[in-house]
C-alpha cells in the first residue's frame, strides 16, 4: 500500500504579510489618533466653547484692561467672564470695550459676547456687534477680531459701515479701530446718503 497523501488545508496568510498588515493598521489607528487631537488643539480660539467642562472662574462685572508696553490699547467691560486657564481664554458676555490711540479713545464696541486670549490679549466680538468711531463712523457685524500686534480689527464676515454721507457693505474687511484706513475684500457696494438720514452716533455708556 503507497503514501497516503497529505489532505490539503486552506492557504494561511505568511507571517510576514501578517505582521505587515498589523504595522499598517497601528500606523492608521497612530495617524487618527494624532489627527483627532491636533484639531482639538487647533480649534478655531475665537469659536465659543459648546458643553465644555465648568470655568476655572467665573466672575461677574468683569473688567480687563490691555496694555503694550506700558501703553493701554483697550479697556473693556462685560456682566460676566468665564475663565479657562488651560486653554488661557476667558468667554464673556454683554461686552463693551474702549479702543485707545495716543491715550485717548479712539472708538467704542458692543457685542452680545467675546473671546479673550489672556495671554496675547487678543479678542474677537461676536453677536451684534457695534463699533463706534469719534469720527462718527459706525461698523455693524457679527463678528470683528483685534490684533493686539497690528493694533487692527478684521473680519471674515458681512460688514456695514457708515461715515459721513457713504453708506458701504461688503464682506470681509481689515481697518484700524478709527475706520480710516479699511481694506475691504469682496463684495463692496457703496451708496450716497441724504443728508438728512446721516445720524449722530453717540458713544455707547457701560453699563
Amino acid at each position: 500500500m503507497g503514501p497516503v497523501d497529505p489532505i490539503p488545508q486552506e492557504p494561511k496568510l505568511p507571517a510576514v504579510r501578517l505582521w505587515i498588515w498589523l504595522v499598517l493598521l497601528a500606523v492608521v489607528a497612530g495617524l487618527y489618533f494624532t489627527l483627532q487631537k491636533t484639531s482639538k488643539t487647533e480649534q478655531d480660539w475665537t469659536q465659543m466653547p459648546e458643553g465644555e467642562k465648568p470655568p476655572d472662574a467665573y466672575i461677574e462685572g468683569f473688567h480687563l484692561v490691555s496694555t503694550i508696553r506700558g501703553v493701554k490699547q483697550w479697556e473693556l467691560y462685560s456682566r460676566t467672564a468665564r475663565l479657562y486657564q488651560d486653554r488661557k481664554q476667558a468667554y464673556v458676555d454683554d461686552v463693551y470695550v474702549e479702543y485707545f490711540k495716543d491715550g485717548k479713545i479712539s472708538s467704542t464696541l458692543t457685542s452680545d459676547k467675546g473671546v479673550i486670549q489672556t495671554e496675547t490679549h487678543d479678542t474677537v466680538a461676536q453677536g451684534h456687534v457695534e463699533l463706534i468711531a469719534e469720527n462718527g463712523a459706525k461698523l455693524e457685524t457679527d463678528k470683528l477680531q483685534w490684533d493686539g500686534a497690528n493694533e487692527s480689527i478684521r473680519t471674515e464676515s458681512r460688514v456695514h459701515i457708515y461715515k459721513g454721507a457713504d453708506e458701504i457693505t461688503a464682506v470681509g474687511m481689515v481697518s484700524d479701530a478709527k475706520l480710516n484706513n479699511i481694506k475691504f475684500k469682496n463684495d463692496v457696494h457703496t451708496k450716497v446718503r441724504d443728508v438728512h438720514e446721516i445720524e449722530k452716533f453717540d458713544k455707547p455708556k457701560p453699563f
